[in-house]
């Protein structure tokens, strides 16, 4: 009785959250589609079977019971869900060749079919997509990240994609394991359906605590900011003027990644090894973004009411008020301050701070004594 509330729990919240996903409201948003096939197909099929085994209905239909290679399709999803979170969007023409052999292997058994071959078959083929996402593991781990976003996204992603890994890899044993189980194919089903609910609800678990998982980069920072005034108004999504004819060719270029470099300026702004080590200029963000100077340029030109050089003394700023919450003055002298936030002496340092913060450092040190 547990394992059938929790399958019917699980596939509840796996079809919740896809659903959510799927019309999440962001403009542009970095959606990982395999992964809400993934939940949608997880979901579904735990539901599905836990209405039928609990007696809530006598009959329900699902794919796997008419057919279980059709579960052919389901490995391939999960490479591309892996290689999409790891490498990045590829053309979809590419991905689909992916799906020609499950396509290819389901006709073929519409009209004979070995199910000795057939579970060999899968034995050897889940099995080889998860060398390739080995393969793709090790590249991650391994690889030079040669820009500070590079370091964040990947210290960001690094415990979800070994979350992932792990759980496909016990899905890959249970699924082979009960193929060649004696059972029947209904009871196998069962029991993969229940006891693979125990490992889906420890994703679930960790989706709940990270929620950059299911709402996106893009939304969870600006639900971040509404925390940070100094932030809230520094990034307009929508232009704040008419663009200019000199202008009109970068915006073509760049137009559908504008919502991404903003939000890969603001992953760098809140990274407190970026902002101790490098001043923010044009010449630097680009390197770090790996895109021109000229559309880091447009963008702020068009998208921020500050110049790249009030920006970089804002978060300078904003940077020095987060140290001192922290009690970083407990121990150190404000001039110290203004060097770890790489400002050229205490005075700039002093006079940014007013000009953004509204009271020196003194009078704002004192406030929060109070």
């Amino acid at each position: 009785m547990f394992f059938n509330l929790l399958s019917l729990f699980v596939g509840f919240l796996c079809l919740f959250i896809a659903v959510f996903m799927i019309f999440n409201p962001r403009r542009n948003h970095k959606t990982n589609v395999y992964f809400i096939v993934i939940l949608i197909t997880v979901g579904a099929q735990r539901f599905i079977y836990a209405l039928e085994i609990l007696g809530f209905v006598h009959d329900t239909y699902s794919p796997l019971k008419k057919n279980l290679r059709l579960g052919f399709y389901i490995v391939p999803v999960y490479y591309l869900f892996f290689r999409r979170l790891i490498q990045g969007f590829d053309k979809l023409k590419k991905e689909l060749l992916h799906f020609i052999f499950p396509t290819v292997f389901v006709l073929i058994n519409l009209v004979f079919t070995v199910s000795k071959i057939n579970g060999f078959l899968f034995l050897i083929y889940s099995t080889l997509y998860f060398i390739l996402i080995l393969n793709m593991l090790k590249d991650f781990i391994y690889r030079k990240n040669t820009s500070m976003l590079q370091k964040i996204s990947y210290r960001e992603i690094k415990t979800w994609i070994l979350l992932m890994i792990t759980l496909t890899f016990l899905l890959i044993i249970y699924s082979n394991y009960f193929l060649f189980s004696d059972s029947s194919s209904q009871i196998t089903l069962g029991s993969f359906y229940k006891y693979s609910s125990l490992l889906w609800l420890l994703v679930l678990i960790y989706m709940f605590k990270n929620p950059i998982v299911i709402f996106g980069e893009q939304y969870f920072l600006k639900n971040i900011q509404l925390n940070e005034p100094l932030e809230f108004l520094v990034w307009s999504r929508k232009r704040l003027k008419i663009i200019e004819e000199k202008d009109k060719i970068v915006n073509n270029t760049i137009l559908k990644r504008i919502d991404f470099i903003i939000s890969d300026i603001q992953i760098l702004q809140k990274s407190d090894e970026m902002l101790s080590t490098t001043t923010f200029t044009a010449d630097t963000l680009a390197k770090q973004l790996k895109i021109p100077r000229r559309h880091v340029e447009f963008v702020f030109k068009y998208h921020c009411p500050y110049s790249i050089n009030d920006f970089s003394n804002l978060i300078k700023v904003n940077y020095a008020v987060s140290l001192i919450n922290k009690g970083y003055l407990d121990s150190y002298t404000v001039e110290s301050l203004g060097e770890k936030c790489l400002f050229n002496s205490r005075f700039t340092f002093s006079k940014n701070f007013k000009k953004f913060i509204g009271v020196s450092v003194s009078d704002y040190v004192n406030s929060i004594v109070k």
